[in-house]
């Protein structure tokens, strides 16, 4: 079985992307759009209908 490698965090990038973020007043906090958007993950595709 074949290992996905993973790509190490850029401390300098996720420090710039946290700093813009807060600039912009992205909230941290959990809210209900969150949740909602969990649900879907875990949900599977709908059948596309054949034409």
């Amino acid at each position: 079985m074949a290992k996905s490698k993973v790509k190490q965090d850029d401390k300098e990038q996720s420090k710039l992307f946290i700093e813009k973020a807060r600039e912009v007043g992205a909230n941290e906090e959990k809210s209900r759009a969150d949740d909602l958007i969990g649900q879907l993950a875990k949900k599977p595709p709908e059948p596309r209908k054949q034409k």
